[in-house]
Formats: structure tokens, C-alpha cells, sequence
């Protein structure tokens, strides 16, 4: 006791000591800091949340102590007061010594005191009449307490204050209970605060999911709902909290028996009622586990059978990769038919596509689905001539669990509902059996298709594009096609020319694939020779783009060497080298072929590749890798008049 009593006296001198260092005089009466009316004002302002969780415990501690003389206070980390009660005659005298909202209590404005020494020293402290510092206080005694935030940082004091007759050590008892229930509620409002932001933070989270969230009470009513789940379903979440899963998930007692044994249920593909957003979902069900584990709750997120399959064809190539930007040629009846592509592309309507094997029916179709409202769904290519009879119905409408022997567990979707939302480009459709194309031609009518195996129709949203080689129109004059099949796919018929029909388009297509198959193969792009060139020019491409496109593939592979077998190279010299077949037995025809001069062959390439350029002479004599001038004499000699 007696160390205490020496190390508190020594603690006073050097406070002391440090007042008269300020220039504190023992004869001052008013502090020498005291705030001006606004600044008192943004101050307590900035010390709101403080003042507002102190004052309830200012107004308890006066309340005990109300009529014996005594001012509760409540000062800043700095010693400046912020809220001060007592009785009238207290405050008076308080007052008349400024001791007033305002006005600093540190040393440095008033010497000595209870509030500055809390401050200074982080710990209560009692003083007594002339253990004040300036001669006003010493009919006063103090009892002061630091307040600690949640870090440990002084924000504040409470302070006792009354006659000095009044002394005693209970006093400052009743300031350090106030202060400790200051900073327990400090710390709870805290705590409270981040609460509050977890669970806003959880809540963004939640609310900014991409697939719906409900949570089960453990009672199976539904105790919270994202607004994910509320948009796709089309409901409000009052109307949902507090109703019983069942009542919206037929399936919650195969469900509570999986969960109920803390186990998780993955990927189970579900029907929803009651919403209009009703439809079928993948959904996920997880346990939510007490530490000792105790089911507290479950947590159910579903996704949508849409965007399911539209993230599967994403990511299983089931996806367009052309655009009509991909499409090679200049003429006329290409961009027609590209233009006039372009112009439906957008509508729900079905798309017959006809042409020869090798025209690009499928990077048409695709080229339509990625000019659609469509482009960010699925595009999902079934050719109906690849798939056996046998399975072509599971593979376009899917099966349910148990439908044949094989059948995977939980069943499995079909290309209709893989296209939900998107494109189905049915490739080869004159190839598909008859007993097929009736509930085919169901599916596009209804909007709904029914696994094999289940009797639940699903509805689907699926845009048709159809592309055959073979003549619809005689398809079904051998009853090998449906009529009213054919005049539901053909509602917009779009035909795609043959090579032959725009031979114009043909350098056009070896330049683009020689430079594009130089760069897949790693090689340099090879030099055709003219009478080549000629050939390639004059050649029926009976396989179209495609047997062009291998070509020029086999070519670059071989750095630019025809190799040709000997059916291939008869073929190729009758229909490359020589014009068409003559009934002349001059010496200028063979076998019933006319020769061509090198002259005639020149002069042929020269008016066609000048044609193809648009009369651009600069651009002509590039492609024919001769100069200008060269170009310019070779036509008068010629009698080209350009």
C-alpha cells in the first residue's frame, strides 16, 4: 500500500512538473483550450456513436449519485468534455470555472487533474484538493477512468467530480464499473457492425448468384430464399419463407432421406410446381451441420435445365463457330443467298437448307444461329444419317431411368433439350426413318417432346434448321418422306449454289485455303503454276468447297506437287486442260475433246481474271504475277479491250 501510495505521489509531481513546463499558472481559472461554438459542434458530430453509447450509463451514474454535489463527465481521447450532468448548484460552480463543453482538461490547458492523468497514464485515478495542479480545483476531488476502444486506444474519459469534503474511495469504484460497461457495449456494437456487414457481405453473395438458393429449416419449411430463386421462379420470397418445401418439391421426402443421413445429394434432376416459373431444374442438396452433428437445415440450389445444357454445349464443342463473315466468295448468287440468310436469321421459323454434299450447309446453319437472338444458347448438330435407327429417338428426345436395358441411372437428355433455349441443325434429315419423322413433326408443332421411358411431356424452345442434299419433293413421291413433314421444315427454304454455279468464287477460295492451310500445316505457301490454275478454274467440283478445300490441303502438303492418280489425272486433264467435248475429228481434238491453244488459255485467264478484279488492273496483274505493263501489252495483243 504504502508502494502504491509513493509511485501515485510521484505520478502527481511530474504532472506537476509538466504544468508549470506548459505555462500553466497555479491562479488560472479557466482552461486555457476551450472549443468555439461550431468547432464544439463537428466535434460532437464526429463522437456521436461515444456519446450516445455513454450517456445511458452518464445518466445511471448521476442517478445514484443525485444531491450529493456531484458532475458526471464525459471527455475525448484529447480531455476535451463532451457531455457533462449533475445537480444545478454543481454545474454552476463547474461553470463558472468554464469546466463546460469545450473546454480541454489536458495539462497543457489546466494543469493537474484527474481527467488529463487518466489520459496520460491509461489507468483510474482519484485526486484530492491540492494534488490539483492550479488553486481553483483544490476544493474539488476527481475520480477519473480511461475508456478503451475495442483495439485498445483511449477514446475517452468519465469523470466524477464534487466537493472535496466529499472524497471517498467508492467513487472511483462507481467510474471504473461505468467505464467497463462502456467498453463491454463498445465492444458488442462491434461486434454487432460486423455482424451486420457479414451478413449484408453473405447476402450480396448469395443474392448475386447465378443459380438459385433455398434454405430448409429443420422443421422442412423454407427459412430463406436469393432473389436468384425469386426471379426464376417467378414468386416473391414472403411467399415463399415460412411454407413447407414440399408443397413446391414433390421430391423433398427422397431428399430428407439422403440429407437426414448428413449425406449430400448431387445433380438430381428435379420438377418444381406452384411458380410460373415452373419447369425442371438440376439441383444440388447439402446438409447444414451443428459441430456436434446435429441437422441444423439443408441448402438447395438449383439451376435451370436451360442453362445447364447451354454451359454443356459450351464446353462440349456443342457450339457454332461460324459466321457468315466465314463465308468465301464474291458472287453475285453466293452473297444473295448470304444476304437473304442474313434477313431470316432471326426468326423462329424453321430453315430447309438444300445444296450438294461439300456446299457448307452446316456453316450456313451456323453462321444463321450466331446472326440470331439465339447466338448465346446452345447449338447442338445431329445428322440423322450417322445415328442407327434404333437410337435415333433416345438421341433427339432423350430417356428416362429404366427405359431399355443400358439405360443410365437418372436418365438422360436428348439433343431437343441440349438445343433448349438455342438451335437444332438436324443435318441429313432425308435420311431419317419414317416412323421418326411423325413425332419429329410433333416436337416442332407442340413445343414439347417426351422422353423414351417417361410420360411427363417437357416444353422446349428450340429453333429448327434442317439441310438435306438429296430432293425433298421427291423423297415424298417415293413415300420416303413425310409431305407434311416437308412443308413444316421447308417454311423458309434456303438453297446454297454449287461451285460450278459460281466458278467466279473459285481463286477467290484457293487463295483464302492456300494461305489458310500453309499456316495449320507449318509450310510455305506454295506457287501454283498457270496451267494448273487453269485447270482448278475449268474443273466441275462435283464435291464443292469441300473437295476444293482438300485439295488445296494435299497440294500445300506436298509443297505444291500435283500428285494425281490415273483415274484422277484422265479426269482432271479431260476436264481441265481441254474445252468442252467437240464432235470435230480435226487435229485439234482428241477423243472427242477440242485442244485448247496456250494462247487461247491465256488469253481466257487474262479476260476472267481481269473480270474477277473489276477491271482493277493492279489487282489483275498481282494474281497473274506479271507486271502492269506486261499485263497492258499482253491485252492489245490480245484484242482484250479494257
Amino acid at each position: 500500500m504504502v508502494r502504491f501510495q509513493k509511485q501515485r505521489d510521484n505520478i502527481i509531481r511530474q504532472s506537476h512538473t509538466r504544468s508549470k513546463d506548459y505555462g500553466v499558472e497555479p491562479d488560472m481559472l479557466f482552461p486555457k483550450m476551450i472549443l468555439k461554438e461550431s468547432e464544439l459542434a463537428n466535434l460532437l458530430e464526429n463522437k456521436k456513436e461515444l456519446i450516445t453509447v455513454a450517456l445511458p450509463f452518464l445518466q445511471n451514474l448521476y442517478t445514484l449519485l443525485s444531491g450529493s454535489g456531484f458532475v458526471v463527465m464525459l471527455t475525448d481521447g484529447k480531455g476535451c468534455i463532451l457531455q457533462i450532468l449533475g445537480d444545478d448548484e454543481t454545474l454552476r460552480d463547474a461553470a463558472v470555472l468554464n469546466m463546460i463543453p469545450g473546454a480541454f482538461m489536458a495539462e497543457e490547458s489546466i494543469g493537474t487533474n484527474a481527467m488529463s492523468l487518466a489520459i496520460t497514464e491509461g489507468s483510474p485515478i482519484q485526486l484530492t484538493a491540492q494534488e490539483h495542479f492550479i488553486n481553483a480545483y483544490h476544493r474539488w476531488t476527481c475520480s477519473a477512468a480511461p475508456v478503451h476502444d475495442v483495439d485498445g486506444k483511449i477514446i475517452a474519459t468519465i469523470n466524477l467530480t464534487g466537493k472535496s469534503t466529499l472524497v471517498h474511495p467508492h467513487t472511483l469504484g462507481l467510474v471504473v464499473a461505468a467505464v467497463k460497461s462502456i467498453e463491454h457495449q463498445l465492444r458488442n456494437n462491434k461486434l454487432l457492425e460486423e455482424l451486420q456487414a457479414s451478413s449484408s457481405f453473405l447476402d450480396a453473395v448469395i443474392n448475386n448468384m447465378s443459380f438459385s438458393i433455398i434454405t430448409i429449416n429443420k422443421d422442412n419449411t423454407i427459412g430463406r430464399v436469393n432473389s436468384t430463386a425469386c426471379k426464376s421462379f417467378g414468386i416473391n420470397s414472403r411467399d415463399l419463407v415460412g411454407k413447407p418445401i414440399q408443397d413446391f418439391l414433390p421430391k423433398w421426402s427422397d431428399v430428407w432421406r439422403v440429407v437426414s443421413r448428413s449425406e449430400r445429394l448431387l445433380d438430381e434432376e428435379v420438377s418444381l410446381v406452384g411458380f410460373s416459373g415452373e419447369g425442371r431444374y438440376v439441383m444440388n442438396a447439402m446438409p447444414i451441420l451443428f459441430p456436434d452433428g446435429e441437422l441444423e437445415g439443408v441448402v438447395l440450389t438449383f439451376r435451370d435445365m436451360k442453362r445447364v445444357y447451354s454451359v454443356v454445349n459450351k464446353f462440349t464443342g456443342m457450339n457454332a463457330r461460324y459466321t457468315f463473315d466465314d463465308i468465301i466468295g464474291a458472287s453475285e448468287s453466293i452473297r444473295r443467298v448470304i444476304d437473304f440468310a442474313q434477313h431470316v436469321s432471326d426468326s423462329p421459323s424453321t430453315i430447309l437448307i438444300t445444296g450438294e454434299s461439300g456446299t457448307g450447309k452446316e456453316v450456313f446453319a451456323q453462321a444463321i444461329h450466331n446472326h440470331s437472338s439465339r447466338r448465346d444458347s446452345g447449338f447442338v448438330a445431329v445428322n440423322c444419317g450417322a445415328i442407327p435407327e434404333t437410337l435415333i429417338e433416345s438421341e433427339l428426345f432423350g430417356y428416362e431411368e429404366g427405359a431399355f436395358t443400358g439405360a443410365r441411372k437418372g436418365g438422360r437428355p436428348g439433343k431437343f433439350e441440349l438445343a433448349n433455349g438455342g438451335t437444332l441443325f438436324l443435318d441429313e434429315v432425308g435420311e431419317m426413318p419414317i416412323d421418326m419423322q411423325v413425332r419429329l413433326l410433333r416436337a416442332i408443332q407442340e413445343g414439347m417432346i417426351t422422353r423414351v421411358g417417361g410420360s411427363k411431356p417437357i416444353p422446349v424452345d428450340v429453333r429448327i434448321i434442317a439441310a438435306t442434299n438429296k430432293d425433298l419433293k421427291e423423297e415424298v413421291e417415293k413415300n420416303k418422306f413425310r409431305l407434311d413433314l416437308y412443308y413444316r421444315l421447308s417454311v423458309i427454304p434456303l438453297r446454297i449454289p454449287p461451285l460450278r454455279e459460281r466458278r467466279e468464287d473459285i481463286p477467290i477460295l484457293i487463295k483464302f485455303f492456300l494461305n489458310s492451310k500453309a499456316i495449320k500445316l507449318r509450310k510455305d505457301v506454295p506457287v501454283i503454276e498457270r496451267d494448273v490454275f487453269q485447270m482448278l478454274l475449268r474443273y466441275e467440283w462435283p464435291g464443292n468447297v469441300r473437295e476444293l478445300e482438300n485439295f488445296i490441303e494435299k497440294t500445300v502438303n506436298l509443297n505444291g506437287e500435283i500428285l494425281l492418280d490415273v483415274k484422277d489425272e484422265k479426269e482432271f486433264r479431260m476436264k481441265y486442260f481441254y474445252s468442252e467435248p467437240s464432235t470435230s475429228d480435226s487435229d485439234t481434238s482428241i477423243a472427242g475433246y477440242r485442244l485448247k491453244s496456250l494462247e487461247e488459255v491465256e488469253k481466257e485467264a487474262l479476260i476472267k481474271t481481269i473480270d474477277l478484279c473489276s477491271g482493277n488492273m493492279s489487282k489483275a496483274a498481282k494474281i497473274l504475277k506479271i507486271s502492269r505493263n506486261t499485263l497492258y501489252q499482253k491485252c492489245k495483243t490480245y484484242g482484250i479491250d479494257r
